[in-house]
């Protein structure tokens, strides 16, 4: 039986893509998977997969110092015939895993471009990094087997580096067509939705003013990135409308959050790793059958609301026209339905992990078969 070793220094363990996605679809197949995690929850086997804990470090530069050796360090130990990981992190330091192993990095999202649009780096130092950032990636892409990409315009850039083996792996939802129906329209009081980090390019501060202005509430589902953007969100007028649940585990999202909604929100500014990404939230909310409200910035979510019409294109800047949106979906309920219904079908029929699984499942396969 191969064995097979998951990596993260900055996910959490049940982290949907790695976790429920990644890890179990290669565990039902038969191999043996272990992922190493540093979230200071401790070790456990989990529906089959066993995890490691090498501990949590709060301070950013700490974790980028000592927690990317920790987990290579704990990964080393596992003598795996196959590593792969999930952060960016861990570019430099994963290297040391490749002695008679295979390798692949899992680019979520484009490494480089994060430098360009990352609150807590001065402006100053942007354009630098990115251009460190560009160059450790495309040194350390050459010397993997392989890397695996969450959207197509990730996978051109690394096949734009030459000598590297890349592919598209998308991040789309585990596929549950017998799940239980949830008529969104009728929930009350009506309440509008976000799930994932908290940050300003992410629009929660146009989330809460369009809310208010709707009069629904907001259940926010995520961490906030700083404390001090949660304490001016905390200061809004429209903060009484909003239920903060902070981090919740992906196996309780449908039920604390989804079930409990008429519609989910997408409201990403411009920013050069959002326009061409996937945004899981937005397949999810159609999995769920919830209407969106989307961000026009964002080619596939605008793509999809439209193609499929399942909720509402909007100028993630604009409050009024984000309100406007809530109140037509809130307030006619035949249009709900209906959006509810095309959301529902169509993540089941298009944007499920199935097809992604076996183009995942072929990678591994082709890596060792020798």
């Amino acid at each position: 039986m191969k064995k097979i070793v998951h990596i993260t220094s900055v996910h959490q363990r049940f982290d949907t893509r790695i976790f429920q996605k990644e890890c179990q679809s290669l565990r039902k197949v038969g191999y043996d998977v272990s992922l190493v995690v540093a979230d200071g929850k401790g070790n456990e086997t989990y529906e089959g997969i066993k995890i490691y804990d090498v501990g949590k470090e709060n301070n950013r530069i700490k974790r980028l110092l000592f927690t990317s050796k920790k987990v290579i360090a704990k990964a080393k130990e596992l003598n795996a015939d196959l590593y792969h990981y999930h952060d960016p992190d861990l570019l430099i330091a994963a290297r040391s895993l490749s002695m008679n192993a295979h390798l692949v990095f899992d680019s979520h999202e484009d490494f480089p471009a994060l430098m360009l649009q990352r609150d807590y780096i001065p402006n100053a130092l942007r354009k630098t990094l990115f251009s460190i950032a560009k160059r450790i990636e495309k040194k350390s892409a050459k010397e993997m087997s392989a890397v695996v990409c969450a959207t197509d315009n990730i996978r051109n850039k690394f096949l734009g580096y030459e000598r590297v083996n890349a592919i598209t792996i998308k991040n789309y939802p585990i596929s549950n067509i017998s799940q239980e129906k949830i008529d969104h329209c009728q929930i009350t009081p009506p309440k509008a939705c976000y799930v994932g980090g908290l940050t300003p390019i992410r629009g929660v501060k146009e989330m809460i003013i369009a809310c208010e202005k709707a009069g629904v509430g907001l259940i926010l589902a995520g961490p906030f990135d700083s404390e001090e953007y949660f304490k001016e969100m905390q200061q809004l007028s429209g903060w009484k409308n909003v239920e903060y649940l902070g981090y919740v585990e992906s196996k309780e999202v449908k039920e604390k959050v989804y079930d409990k909604s008429c519609l989910g929100l997408v409201l990403l500014h411009k920013a050069p790793n959002h326009t061409l990404s996937i945004p899981i939230k937005q397949l999810e909310y159609m999995a769920s059958g919830l209407p969106s409200i989307s961000s026009k910035e964002v080619v596939f979510c605008k793509e999809v609301v439209e193609k499929e019409n399942c909720g509402i294109v909007v100028d993630p800047l604009n409050t009024d026209e984000i309100a406007d949106a809530i109140k037509r979906i809130i307030e006619n309920k035949n249009l709900s339905n209906q959006m509810s219904e095309n959301a529902f079908k169509a993540a089941n029929d298009k944007y499920s992990w199935k097809g992604e699984e076996k183009n995942l499942l072929n990678l591994y396969f082709d890596l060792l078969k020798a």
